[in-house]
């Protein structure tokens, strides 16, 4: 019987290698097949993309088919990576969703939001962000409050860059201190917000949230994106207990060129800590009005930190024709690690000692 039973067993496991075998040699040829097909598939999205020849979505379709054999998911897979990639390369056409259509593609990501793979939802997330598909406000939500982490955060993220409806929902759930990879990814998908000209709610945000991480960030954006009507926000926010909110809404100031705030930065100067007073600085520098050459000049003899006095005479330099007129002033008058300060950011790239 013990001999019977080991007899079988062996058996059975060099079947399953066997079998093993042969799915992955059928899997890694049509693989292959298909790799080779990427040209023929770049040439037809090319041709109906950016040429002028008219395509129907049945003509489509089977130009696509005869290229790949079938139409399925795998194919489908290799389809959505070369749209992406076209994408990524800022290939503009307002003929992506003759493509899409043609192979369904908003039903092929459906299945994948669908899956039981995390993988496969996150790809899905992803896919419809850089193909701007904003067609999946219901599959998103299901997973916006997930008990995974990764899908939930990514689910969020999807529906700021996608939604129509309240896109700014869950900014009030962002919690703990946002990463630069946090940062990067939410400005991708506001930038998306901003071409649909849906930015308008991003204001009140930093007023509303009690994440301070957040609110800089926001303030951030809305001088990124020159955000107008906020002046008010800003200049509330320089009354703020957190250092590093009041910083960026000076730098903010300066992005939007709100110069009227010029003399309030400046009495505010001395009073502030270290990173809002080089906040003040590089927003002077840009206001560039030539009203506060002498001030700069006070602060650089009153500072005692290198970086700040870089920075300061950074700003005296480049504060017009007259601030070029006042640097020389400044270096035929010092000597010393002054004196090496300013030779270093005159010539940056020459060392002096």
């Amino acid at each position: 019987m013990t001999i019977v039973l080991t007899l079988g067993f062996i058996i059975s496991t060099i079947v399953l290698v066997i079998t093993i075998y042969v799915i992955r040699r059928n899997y890694n040829r049509i693989q292959k097949k298909l790799k080779k097909n990427v040209p023929e598939i770049k040439t037809l999205f090319e041709e109906v993309l950016f040429f002028d020849k008219k395509f129907s979505e049945k003509e489509i379709f089977d130009k696509f088919e005869n290229i790949v054999g079938e139409v399925n998911k795998e194919t489908i897979d290799i389809g959505i990576g070369i749209l992406i990639e076209f994408k990524n390369k800022e290939k503009q056409s307002e003929k992506y969703p003759l493509i899409i259509d043609a192979l369904n593609i908003v039903g092929h990501l459906e299945k994948k939001f669908d899956s039981r793979s995390n993988s496969e939802k996150m790809n899905a997330f992803q896919e419809a962000f850089v193909l701007n598909l904003n067609k999946f406000d219901a599959k998103i939500l299901v997973y916006a409050y997930s008990k995974n982490k990764r899908i939930r955060r990514e689910a969020r993220n999807s529906y700021l860059a996608l939604s129509m409806n309240d896109p700014y929902r869950f900014f009030d759930e962002i919690e703990g201190s946002l990463s630069k990879w946090d940062e990067i990814e939410l400005m991708q998908y506001l930038k998306l917000q901003n071409k649909r000209g849906n930015l308008e709610g991003l204001g009140k945000w930093i007023n509303y949230s009690k994440n301070d991480s957040l609110v800089v960030f926001l303030i951030k954006m809305v001088g990124f994106f020159k955000q107008k009507g906020i002046d008010e926000i800003l200049l509330e926010k320089l009354d703020d207990t957190n250092a590093e909110v009041r910083a960026e809404a000076i730098l903010t100031l300066g992005a939007l060129q709100i110069k009227d705030t010029e003399q309030t930065l400046i009495d505010r100067y001395y009073t502030e800590p270290e990173i809002c007073q080089v906040a003040i600085v590089k927003t002077i520098r840009k206001f560039n009005t030539g009203k506060s050459l002498k001030f700069l000049q006070e602060i650089f003899h009153e500072s005692n930190n290198t970086d700040t006095k870089k920075i300061i005479a950074e700003g005296i330099l480049n504060y017009s024709y007259e601030g070029k007129i006042a640097f020389q002033n400044l270096k035929n008058s010092l000597k010393d690690f002054d004196l090496t300060i300013l030779n270093h950011v005159e010539t940056p790239l020459i060392k002096f000692k």
